[in-house]
């Protein structure tokens, strides 16, 4: 039974109770404001984030009660409007009260529950993609055997740690990978995270390798706070099972140290040393061997391309493989620098092999020398200079270093590997390069093809090689570097790298006046590797200087008159005014080091080709005094220069500017964080950058990006960006369409191959019908993380006699976090994907089909029901739960070519007819695509 007085006060303190209804409601509401602010917070940090279950689960329940307290109101507001506040009728004011009253307590117990610690998180990026391996793995018995007794091993619960170990050059970091590979599609863990560990461990490089490879992000700084929020990661994956490869370990590593609790996970580590096994503890010992005569006879002819029937190779190949003593580094070198190669040259190469032996290599032991050999070997066999420089180069920078390509081409403008006339040329060379070194088996994939790494026993023979050759210098020491300069003759030397730990003290000079390359690192965040004002004195050669994490005036670089490329990464730049000096300079780098660009420096560095600046922004007037610059990274401001008007800031423009028809060689830009924008394209054609190839759009106010009516006349579409073939468009908050049509312009990207569009949660349709005609030369289609996005391409009442949408160019599509997309394209599109490569379509709530028909299937249209798509080679289908149907009814569209197939959470899907390899529905954990934009 109710209480009378809490009875009688649903009569008789009505208004009260209504009162404190609205105040509760009032209350859950601000509640709610800041759990949603603080899911938007998250959101504009990290463009795709996960909502914490429960943090879910409260707002579903807060939206429901909400609308409950919305309606009892009305009818409360009903029943007193009805009768003016007179005569009630006490037994609705009663049901009134009562019921009010329960609100009122659900609400406030539903703001006791609203307290949450974490509202939201980053959306882990991909950990279930497999990890790189070099080309051309080979399976032997030998290996096979060793990965057998490691993933036995695994397997068992009272085995916690494995050791893998064996001399260099081996195979350990390619077998560790293969063992964590074939775990994870077996299920036998759900998660393999893997770094490498390397002779002089930096704990926070460590830590963070292991957190990107599983999927997840750390944002502190402190060594000790990324380890608590390692630890914390792997208490919150309590119930998953959890690989850790831990490679190229030289010594006891502590684990508490990186954050890696016990019990919390399995591990396999890979060491040279036994002993290092027994130091850390394994559980269980395996030494990987060196291939027996047969698997490294065979590992030798598939690397050197040899046919068994080659007799006049049978001999010589069999002694060439026995130098090379069973290491598979050594025999995929040596083979990869023979291929193609007569019996002859087979024979003078076995000679220069027997005769390889590097014994006068510091520190190698007798059975590395072999494989030290047929690098050497292998060198000697490049095609060219700049293959050889940039091999020698790569050994500049730390053991197990990712090696970022663009700082490898700041080394090939300065030292004028090619003649190329563009830096975008001078790239697409050294990508040659690159590749020739990777299939010689000098350098190695990485999983970015951004980067490349070096193998520890290859580097250390470009290491001796360079030192041999007098040409580059790598030291961990920075003490007594004046003195070892003269007693080791760095004198002659033509690059030296110097990583220091920021307590160490350069010297005050260094004379080294044949020195082209300089790098100077300082591996630690706290402390700062101080620059003396006349350490370059004596170095008036140098081209290329890159120093990282230091403190430096800018004036101690004028006495570097010939230099043509400066980096500065992580330093603490004055006197900035200095820079003008450097006339020479082809590209200039400044990353996390603050700086003002004074004016009027485009004048006097009138060469400069690259400017990468992400610390402070600039104008585009002075972006426009740089007249060679083609590609510029970083912030534009003063669209419009201060106190001025459009019309003054573009004559200022003409004015500064040599070009008679005002435009800018600028080829790629990027434009961000400039809120205030409203119309981009309409600033950028202002200041003559229509002859950018590639264009970055973020964190922009604009709705529209292309407002092309204001800005061109009618007949001139085509003349807007003619050039432009890379569009990435990301963060464009308020974006709602890309292209205003205005009622006489049609509008053409005429070259545009690439389109990224992401993180633009209002825009609702990409293109209309008219642009997405013009865009034939469209290779590939990203789009992500638009969560109001209906259409890619507007769908037009009266476009049925108009020619059909057409894309002869498309290579790969990536369709993923679009919850309100239906499907993708019209039926009529498919004939046209011909070339289409890649499909992957994922996490789009409402998608029904991929291609569709506004009437339903017309199997009498001959010219759309055999389609057939020859070139399909991947295609994913991932959690798209009201995906019925590929193709409306009545259509067939085989995919012959398909090798790689994946459907997975598609619970009404019906499985593609034709295509009999692609699997049903299976349970596996989503996938999480990576994002290809560049970083703003």
């Amino acid at each position: 039974m109710v209480n009378k007085s809490v009875q009688a006060r649903y009569l008789f303190c009505f208004n009260t109770i209504v009162k404190e209804l609205e105040d509760k409601e009032t209350n859950l509401k601000e509640a709610q404001d800041g759990i949603n602010e603080r899911v938007e917070q998250e959101r504009q940090i990290h463009s795709a984030i996960d909502i914490e279950k429960d943090v879910e689960k409260w707002l579903a329940d807060v939206v429901k009660e909400m609308a409950d307290v919305q309606t009892l109101k009305a009818k409360i507001a009903e029943k007193k409007s009805c009768l003016n506040g007179w005569c009630p009728n006490w037994g609705c004011q009663y049901w009134m009260g009562r019921k009010a009253s329960k609100e009122t307590s659900k609400l406030s117990n539903l703001h006791d529950r609203g307290k949450f610690n974490t509202a939201a998180r980053p959306k882990p990026l991909p950990s279930d993609k497999e990890m790189p391996i070099p080309r051309f793995v080979s399976s032997f018995e030998t290996t096979e055997s060793a990965c057998n007794q490691i993933i036995e091993a695994l397997k068992k619960d009272n085995i916690k740690m494995v050791g893998l170990h064996g001399v260099g050059g081996v195979g350990k970091t390619t077998l560790a990978k293969v063992v964590g590979n074939r775990l994870r599609q077996e299920k036998i863990f759900d998660e393999v995270g893997i770094a490498t560990v390397s002779q002089d461990p930096n704990i926070k490089n460590v830590q963070s390798e292991l957190v990107e490879s599983l999927g997840r992000a750390l944002d502190e700084v402190d060594e000790k706070k990324r380890a608590d929020r390692l630890r914390l990661m792997f208490s919150e994956s309590k119930g998953r099972k959890i690989l850790i490869i831990l490679d190229d370990v030289w010594k006891e590593l502590d684990l508490e140290t990186v954050g890696i609790p016990a019990n919390c996970c399995k591990i396999l580590l890979t060491t040279r040393l036994q002993q290092v096994c027994d130091r850390m503890g394994c559980d269980t010992r395996i030494k990987l061997d060196a291939l027996d005569q047969a698997e490294g006879l065979n590992l030798l002819r598939e690397h050197a391309g040899i046919d068994v029937a080659d007799k006049a190779l049978t001999d010589v190949s069999k002694r060439v493989a026995d130098e090379c003593k069973g290491l598979p580094l050594a025999i995929k070198a040596v083979g990869s620098a023979l291929r193609g190669n007569t019996a002859d040259q087979w024979n003078l190469a076995l000679e220069k092999l027997q005769n390889a032996k590097l014994d006068k290599i510091e520190g190698i032991d007798k059975d590395s020398q072999d494989v030290y050999g047929c690098l050497k070997f292998s060198y000697d066999y490049l095609n060219g200079e700049d293959s050889r420089s940039c091999f020698l180069l790569c050994s500049l920078f730390p053991q197990d270093y990712k090696i970022d390509l663009e700082d490898l081409l700041g080394y090939a403008v300065g030292l004028v590997w090619y003649q190329a006339e563009s830096i975008e040329k001078a790239r697409s060379l050294l990508r040659g390069t690159i590749k020739g070194l990777k299939d010689s088996s000098l350098l190695l994939d990485t999983d970015d093809d951004r980067f490349v790494k070096m193998h520890d026993v290859v580097r250390d023979v470009a290491l001796w090689i360079g030192s041999e050759e007098k040409k580059f210098f790598t030291s961990k020491v920075v003490i007594g570097l004046a003195e070892r300069a003269v007693e080791e003759g760095l004198k002659q030397y033509r690059g030296i790298s110097l990583v220091g730990n920021g307590r160490e003290e350069l010297p005050s000079g260094l004379e080294c006046r044949s020195l082209h390359i300089l790098r100077l690192e300082n591996t630690e965040y706290d402390n700062k590797l101080q620059v003396p004002e006349h350490f370059f004195k004596e170095m008036p050669a140098l081209k290329v200087v890159t120093i990282i994490g230091g403190v430096l005036s800018l004036k101690s670089l004028q006495f570097l008159t010939n230099l043509q490329v400066l980096q500065l990464i992580r330093c603490e730049v004055t006197d900035a005014s200095f820079l003008g000096k450097l006339e020479g300079l082809q590209i200039l780098y400044l990353k996390m080091s603050r700086i003002e660009i004074p004016d009027g420096l485009g004048v006097k560095l009138r060469i400069l080709k690259l400017l990468y600046i992400d610390t402070c922004s600039i104008s585009p007037i002075t972006i426009n005094e740089f007249v060679q610059l083609e590609e510029f990274y970083g912030l534009i401001k003063n669209w419009a220069v201060q106190g001025m008007s459009s019309e003054e800031s573009s004559a200022r423009h003409a004015e500064l500017n040599p070009r008679p028809d005002g435009s800018v060689k600028l080829r790629i830009l990027e434009v961000s964080e400039c809120f205030h924008l409203r119309d981009t394209i309409d600033a950028l054609l202002k200041h003559g950058f229509e002859n950018l190839e590639t264009l970055y759009i973020g964190d922009l106010g604009v709705q529209v990006v292309f407002q092309a009516e204001a800005i061109i006349a009618e007949g001139q579409e085509n003349k807007l960006f003619p050039c432009l073939k890379r569009l990435y468009l990301t963060n464009l908050r308020e974006l709602q369409v890309l292209y205003h049509e205005g009622p006489t312009h049609n509008f053409s990207l005429q070259n545009l191959t690439y389109l990224t569009v992401s993180s633009s949660p209002k825009l609702r349709r990409l293109f209309s019908s008219t642009l997405a005609r013009n865009l034939l030369q469209l290779e590939k289609l990203e789009i992500y993380n638009c969560w109001e996005l209906e259409q890619i391409i507007a769908e037009d009442e009266d476009e049925e006699h108009l020619q059909p949408v057409c894309f002869p160019n498309f290579r790969e599509i990536s369709i993923r976090y679009c919850p309100k997309l239906k499907h993708l394209f019209h039926i009529s599109v498919a004939p046209s994907l011909q070339k289409l490569k890649n499909l992957y379509i994922g996490f789009n709530d409402e998608l029904k089909e991929v291609f569709w028909h506004k009437d339903g299937a017309d199997v009498t249209d001959t010219d759309y029901n055999e389609i057939v798509m020859n070139e399909l080679w991947v295609l994913e289908l991932r959690d798209l739960p009201n995906l019925t149907n590929f193709w409306p009814a009545g259509y067939q569209i085989p995919f012959p070519s398909v090798s790689s197939e994946d459907v997975h959470y598609c619970t009404d899907f019906r499985v593609v007819h034709n295509c009999p390899r692609l699997p049903e529905n299976s349970e596996v954990d989503p996938f999480f695509a990576d994002s290809l934009f560049p970083e703003f």
